[in-house]
């Protein structure tokens, strides 16, 4: 059996979307799985133990366009899936697959386009009543009656932690000490903990004795830089110098990740790092469906009433962000040290996931 898998959207919600290919794995053993994703998010699943085939949805070259529509049919007619589950449902994706003639289409019954589905699933993602990887779970599980959810996996390679390395050793950090890293941006996905109270952080930090570094993209160096305190020989920034796989075999080895609802939120759930995770009191974007997967994670919100959208100047509680002290974040870094700190000395040993 051919297995297409399609999420052409941001980073975490490809890092989310990777139990998908576990289960599947598990459930049809001898399938050949394929993932269609964007350029941008590729290298998430670049390597993934599961997936058999990368499909790039170039939609600014070799896909753009009418013509690059029909390259995109063509594409997927010449493989031959027998299935298809589309985790990011879109017109054109679901079209695309009908037009290609993949036998079973599976997608959300909630759409205009669902007609194109002959398999549908019917849940409002947007009630935001459980995680993101239950719901993409919930779209496979239309045609597999397994209940098992696997946990999201990102194959860090060595050349990432050979450049992780050398990075460490320039910015003289001992990865044996405590490291707290901190990526302020989440490109537009959220609302985000204002800079100031994340550069007030970090010189807390730094004072306490903690390393720290500030990671972000490069359409992010501005943040980056504006969260840089006046110690710059002890906290660290690297914005858009890395890629997905360095960025998370430098996220692993911290001891503890700070961030809004982004996507080295997820990352770092993936590959075990704990987080403190602040998350804003919009509905749609509720920790309930877009937290930190697992246990080893703290989430800290304002206390004010959920909203369904930001109002801003309007609503009486703007800006409700910076009702997260940068105190309660510094207290819930102290307990995530604590915490990782008890549980290492415990297990001997440790290393990067790699492959």
């Amino acid at each position: 059996m051919r297995i297409l898998v399609v999420r052409t959207d941001r980073i975490g919600d490809v890092v989310l979307s990777t139990p998908v290919l576990s289960f599947l794995r598990e459930q049809v053993p001898d399938c050949h799985l394929t993932m269609l994703v964007s350029p941008y998010s590729a290298k998430v699943v670049e390597g993934h133990p599961d997936l058999d085939e990368l499909l790039i949805d170039t939609q600014e070259e070799w896909y753009k366009g009418l013509r690059g529509f029909l390259y995109l049919i063509s594409d997927l007619r010449s493989k031959c899936f027998d299935m298809v589950f589309i985790l990011h449902a879109t017109a054109r994706l679901a079209l695309a697959c009908r037009i290609a003639g993949i036998p079973e289409r599976v997608g959300s019954a909630y759409r205009w386009y669902g007609f194109l589905f002959n398999k549908k699933v019917y849940e409002h993602r947007r009630n935001s009543v459980k995680h993101e990887i239950e719901y993409n779970l919930g779209v496979v599980r239309t045609c597999f009656s397994d209940s098992s959810s696997p946990s999201p996996t990102i194959q860090i390679p060595i050349k990432a932690i050979q450049k992780v390395k050398i990075l460490l050793n320039q910015w003289q950090k001992n990865p044996e000490k405590d490291l707290v890293l901190l990526h302020p941006g989440s490109g537009g996905s959220a609302r985000n903990w204002p800079v100031q109270s994340y550069r007030e952080l970090a010189g807390r930090l730094s004072d306490s004795g903690i390393q720290v570094i500030v990671t972000g993209s490069y359409e992010e160096k501005n943040i980056v830089d504006q969260v840089m305190p006046s110690r710059v020989n002890t906290i660290s920034a690297v914005a858009g110098d890395v890629d997905v796989k360095e960025l998370a075999a430098l996220i692993q080895i911290a001891t503890v990740c700070v961030t809004n609802s982004t996507g080295p939120l997820h990352i770092a759930a993936a590959v075990g790092t704990p987080t403190v995770a602040l998350f804003c009191p919009i509905k749609p974007c509720s920790p309930i469906r877009w937290g930190p997967y697992g246990n080893n994670h703290e989430v800290l919100m304002p206390d004010v009433p959920p909203c369904p959208r930001c109002i801003e100047d309007a609503c009486q509680y703007f800006d409700c962000m910076k009702r997260i002290s940068v105190q309660n974040v510094f207290e819930a870094i102290q307990r995530q040290i604590v915490a990782r700190n008890l549980k290492t000395s415990k297990v001997s040993g440790g290393t990067l996931f790699c492959d």
